[in-house]
């Protein structure tokens, strides 16, 4: 009898199994490619933001179009530096989203308005980050206004400024 229990219990040592495997798709990384005025190049020209023989009161605008050509959404900020000058601190700069007619914008929604240039140093335009999808631009509108109370010293000063955007993933 012994015998008989010895291989009954042999028999149900066996235990069945199985495996899978399962594999991911590709992954790839997006991109953001911030445009200004039709461009992706580090430095764009923004000629039509000029006026010579400014008098305190006189204003110029111009537009700048911005543009998300990525594959993903980004946010934007924007600052704007000067060269040193006795000048820079008596231009306000207002930045919307409306048209320009050539010494004003109108229309459209005021992000920034009347901001002193900073005299060798950055005016923060745009702090709180601006929003675009990807394949999705628009046109801010730049008007820049000498200061009527701009004193004698702030003549015949010259000041050149630049507009840094900086874009970041959404």
């Amino acid at each position: 009898m012994g015998i008989v229990l010895g291989l009954g219990a042999i028999g149900t040592l066996a235990a069945w199994s199985d495996t899978a495997t399962a594999t991911s798709g590709v992954f790839s990384t997006g991109s953001i490619d911030l445009q200004l005025n039709g461009d992706s190049g580090s430095t764009v020209g923004f000629t039509t933001l000029t006026k010579t023989g400014m008098m305190p009161g006189n204003s110029v605008a111009a537009t700048l179009p911005v543009k998300n050509n990525g594959s993903g959404p980004f946010s934007y900020t924007m600052a704007a530096s000067s060269t040193s000058s006795a000048l820079a601190q008596y231009l306000k700069v207002t930045v919307s989203t409306g048209t320009s007619n050539g010494t004003a914008c109108s229309g459209g929604t005021v992000i920034a308005n009347s901001i002193a240039l900073v005299s060798g140093g950055s005016a923060n335009l745009i702090g709180t980050g601006r929003s675009l999808a990807n394949g999705v631009s628009e046109t801010l509108c730049f008007q820049v206004v000498l200061d009527s109370t701009a004193p004698t010293a702030a003549q015949n000063q010259t000041v050149n400024t630049s507009f840094n955007f900086n874009a970041t993933t959404a």
